[in-house]
């Protein structure tokens, strides 16, 4: 990092990249004052259609799934040269709408979109299973000449001198990378704002969050300005953005996806692996991910990978199957959104034959008391340090938990850390021999195949609110394969708290209190969370495809 990029204010720095950004959007593709959503609308998903700024080619292609795209492609009905065009068109639309894209890569898009086609014609095959593919990317990942800031003033201009190892496979297997996306500072907060490139929004209603840290991929995503998109989770990173907008997720286990050469927070922090995912609009699309990266053999390429080929034979489902079902964590229930999604899915897979048994994980209150030890046990010195380098502050979730003001942190020491990792162990223990238990009362003679909870307490709510309690950080802890599936969306008439409510815990009221009225989370969607056990991704991506046929997406 240069002396003069230190030297720079963190406004100037926040100006200049912002202006970067703005530059390279086409002029044919900045959207006309006449049709700019006033700041008043808060709903914009519906823009693209409404708007007549597309074609109808455009809308066709960019509404169409990431596994139609790389078929029509390969079968020569759509060019990858008018899938990149119409799908960049539509991330800068989504870009200029609920600011969601802090890097672009148009140009360089365009020319690898061209070679593709030229290899498809005088070839006569695809370069792999992704081929023509327009790939978006969380600002973690690291592409030549690009920043790779993760939220962080000091951080701009610094360009990355290697690229992350999964965007090299990806690229090998056909993909084209087009635009990064937004994120909160230092990665570690549930609402993707930050003093480089401002706050992203929900399109459904601007006034809410689109969650974190892969906020900007989730916002993009809903918009249609990406088929896929590469997220990154250690604490309910993927799965929360996911479900607030719609979206099928995957958190993988550790081992699966490459995450070397990615631009991250606590660097050498082992304890608990933040891991690479997929988030897009159909389970096919998880798989076609999945499938196209394992094909690359990246435990060739990354040593953390394990040598674990993808397992088609693993994606073959019982015609019946058995999921544990957890409405909340036996400490703080789901508000009504969450509850009426799980209720929903409970009677739908009734209906279809399936079993349901409950298994609230309880697990969870402890899970999130070693995690947090976990990310604190540095006593937030990089985060601080980092932030220092032009005195930008923290936003103020971030600074709360990591700041300064946070007088009372202190490092664990050495054995401390090593007990509250030994805690770990053992809870992992303990929960696996209460999942296995459970195939005493399945009625299939196995276990339950996966448990069904919400992702979070709130659907998305509004802007710095935060969540008053989180569920996510069990699937992190223990390394437990963990799908979205979206469900429904907020009813203002149905999701109500009821009068004869009561609170199982202290911090059950402050979650009731903090979810108060539907109001404030009007047109957030509602997916939850379908967990297995460590490295089930063929089996979760098989269950994901079930809970679409079955469970669907309702509205009301």
């Amino acid at each position: 990092m240069s002396q003069s990029t230190i030297r720079e204010t963190w406004q100037s720095i926040s100006a200049r990249k912002q202006a970067e950004r703005a530059s390279k959007i086409p002029s044919e593709w900045l959207i006309p004052e006449a049709l700019m959503p006033s700041d008043e609308e808060d709903r914009v998903q519906e823009f693209p259609y409404t708007s007549g700024f597309f074609t109808k080619r455009e809308l066709l292609i960019t509404d169409s799934t990431a596994s139609e795209v790389v078929s029509k492609v390969a079968a020569g009905e759509w060019t990858a040269v008018e899938v990149i065009k119409a799908t960049c068109k539509r991330a800068a639309v989504a870009q200029q709408l609920v600011n969601c894209v802090t890097e672009t890569y148009f140009d360089q898009a365009l020319i690898r979109a061209t070679e593709l086609d030229e290899h498809l014609q005088t070839k006569g095959e695809t370069v792999g299973p992704l081929h023509g593919l327009p790939v978006s990317l969380k600002d973690q990942f690291n592409l030549k000449g690009v920043d790779s800031t993760i939220g962080y003033a000091a951080w701009a201009g610094k360009k990355p001198e290697e690229e992350s190892t999964l965007v090299r496979l990806l690229r090998n297997a056909g993909a084209v990378f087009y635009v990064k996306t937004n994120v909160p500072t230092t990665l570690m907060t549930g609402e993707t704002v930050n003093n480089l490139f401002g706050r992203t929004s929900n399109p459904r209603n601007r006034k809410l969050t689109s969650g974190g840290s892969s906020g900007g991929e989730s916002a993009l995503i809903a918009l249609r300005g990406s088929f896929i998109g590469v997220g990154t989770d250690i604490g309910g990173s993927i799965r929360h953005p996911a479900s607030f907008l719609g979206l099928y997720a995957l958190r993988p286990s550790h081992g699966r996806v490459s995450y070397q050469q990615v631009t991250n927070t606590f660097l050498g922090q082992e304890a608990v692996r933040s891991c690479a995912g997929p988030m897009c609009r159909s389970p096919e699309d998880i798989r076609l991910f999945m499938a196209s990266v394992a094909a690359q053999k990246p435990w060739e390429h990354d040593p953390q990978i394990i040598p674990l080929p993808w397992r088609a034979d693993a994606e073959v489902l019982p015609e019946k199957l058995c999921f544990g079902f957890g409405m909340g964590d036996g400490y703080v229930n789901p508000s009504p959104p969450l509850r009426r999604a799980m209720e929903i899915t409970r009677d739908k897979l009734l209906a279809a034959g399936h079993r349901i048994i409950d298994f609230i994980p309880y697990e969870s209150k402890e899970a999130s008391e070693i995690i947090w030890k976990m990310w604190l046990a540095d006593g937030a010195e990089e985060i601080r340090r980092d932030s220092g380098l032009t005195g930008e502050p923290l936003p103020p979730g971030v600074e709360m938990m990591y700041g300064h003001s946070n007088a009372s942190l202190k490092p664990l020491s050495v054995f401390e850390s090593w007990q509250n990792q030994h805690r770990r162990t053992v809870l992992a223990q303990r929960f696996l021999e209460r999942w296995q238990k459970t195939a005493e009362v399945t009625g299939t003679g196995r276990p339950i195949d996966a448990l069904i909870t919400p992702n979070s307490v709130t659907p998305a709510a509004r802007h710095s609110m935060g969540q008053p309690w989180n569920y996510g950080a069990l699937s992190p802890l223990l390394d437990l394969t963990t799908g979205v599936f979206p469900v429904t969306e907020v009813d203002l008439v149905k999701d109500v708290i009821p009068g004869d409510w009561k609170p199982i815990s202290e911090k059950d009221r402050e979650a009731m209190e903090f979810y108060e009225r539907p109001e404030n989370h009007e047109n957030a969607q509602v997916g939850l969370a379908l967990i297995g056990r460590r490295l089930e991704e063929e089996k979760i991506t098989a269950m994901l495809k079930v809970m679409k046929e079955v469970v669907g997406f309702h509205v009301g």
